[in-house]
């Protein structure tokens, strides 16, 4: 029998819409700087998302964040966003809606992770999920590692524990940490040169020469560890 190339992890509503939504992991293992780890996608389950970008329903599952190709040229953004959703995102859905996809409990899902690390929001962000679903399946336990950025604290409806697990993602229009939030930051920034106090580069980016994985790092998980900022160019 065939091994499943992916599952479905949640199919429900988007905590910043109540649109119908669907998180399906795969696993990855070409990808250089992150290594071996399982990719989530998290995406509408009634629009393909290529589409859900240009209508702007892509809020779903990417709320406001600024780098959303709708938002372009209100912020005048030179470096959009870099999932290119016609791509493996598109192919993710329809592979999908095909029925290309498992369904798997939480609870299973979890003693999967014990031998790998998983990326939350490969596409879409992770804050869009109920947080319960992540605890549900380990994040934040300790018991593997796992990477997670959002944008999603520009909305009134954040869940703030996500900042115990996600990075606060910054960019050069959201620039700083708002005040009324406690979290550890990943800023994209154009040049090395933009590196602030408390920060330190990516070490999986290629300015560190790809010192170690994502999958290895460990970084990457909001105030669950006490470790520096992290800043990495724009490519």
């Amino acid at each position: 029998m065939k091994k499943p190339t992916g599952y479905i992890i949640y199919e429900g509503s988007a905590v910043y819409d109540g649109m119908p939504i669907v998180m399906i992991a795969t696993r990855e293992t070409a990808n250089n700087k992150t290594g071996d780890m399982w990719q989530t996608w998290i995406m509408r389950s009634d629009i393909e998302p290529h589409t859900a970008v240009k209508s702007g329903d892509d809020f779903s599952v990417c709320g406001n964040c600024p780098l959303r190709p709708i938002h372009y040229k209100k912020f005048k953004v030179k470096k959009p966003c870099y999932v290119v959703v016609w791509q493996a995102p598109l192919s993710v859905y329809r592979k999908y809606k095909r029925g290309g996809y498992e369904y798997i409990t939480l609870a299973e899902f979890r003693k999967m992770l014990q031998s790998g690390a998983i990326r939350q929001g490969s596409y879409g962000d992770p804050s869009t999920i109920p947080y319960e679903v992540w605890e549900a399946i380990g994040i934040g336990s300790g018991e593997f590692n796992h990477t997670g950025y959002t944008h999603g604290y520009l909305l009134p409806n954040f869940d703030t524990r996500n900042l115990n697990i996600n990075m606060v993602s910054l960019d050069p229009v959201t620039e700083q940490i708002p005040e009324y939030l406690v979290g550890r930051s990943f800023r994209a920034i154009e040049s090395v040169d933009q590196v602030r106090a408390g920060e330190i580069l990516c070490p999986a980016s290629k300015e560190q020469n790809y010192k170690t994985q994502c999958a290895k790092c460990g970084l990457c998980k909001g105030k669950s560890i006490k470790a520096k900022n992290i800043a990495i160019v724009m490519h």
